[in-house]
């Protein structure tokens, strides 16, 4: 929850054709092989490996990780939950990153201070969540709204 996102030089640094194919490769199949990778970009595996730690480096590869099923965990029910706070986020991060049912949480601008997406077993756990956020001292009013369908999910795409 307390991971910075604003990776130096992520922002700023352009990717060349085959650092973008890379990327998308990985997008698509986070296993694949050193040697997949390179037959991929016709670049050898170590020429691989080194701009996949560059990409690390620099920020534009964040972290590497598994997506897993929510579902399988019991977690059927997506919400996303408006939380208006009359504390400032960076002081309500901590104690609602405690919270494990959260996956993410976004500062916005308007009327509403931050948002949240977060994962509950059902509607009844999803109450008790909702609960445990107006506790923290600070959150002032939360507005709850439930994910009928999911039709796409995915990270950033690398656009040409």
């Amino acid at each position: 929850m307390t991971e910075d996102f604003s990776a130096k030089g992520a922002a700023t640094r352009s990717l060349d054709r085959i650092d973008a194919a890379l990327l998308d490769a990985l997008r698509t199949n986070g296993r694949l092989r050193l040697e997949d990778l390179a037959r991929r970009v016709e670049l050898a595996p170590s020429s691989v490996h080194e701009r996949l730690r560059r990409l690390e480096r620099t920020g534009v590869i964040r972290r590497w990780t598994i997506a897993v099923a929510p579902e399988a965990l019991g977690l059927g029910v997506l919400a996303f939950v408006d939380v208006r706070a009359s504390h400032p986020c960076s002081q309500l991060a901590e104690p609602v990153g405690r919270i494990g049912e959260v996956e993410e949480f976004h500062a916005l601008a308007g009327q509403c201070s931050f948002r949240l997406k977060l994962r509950a077993r059902s509607t009844d756990h999803l109450l008790e969540i909702i609960e445990r956020l107006k506790q923290i001292p600070g959150v002032e009013a939360t507005e709850a709204t439930i994910v009928l369908k999911t039709y796409l999910e995915e990270g950033p795409r690398i656009v040409p």
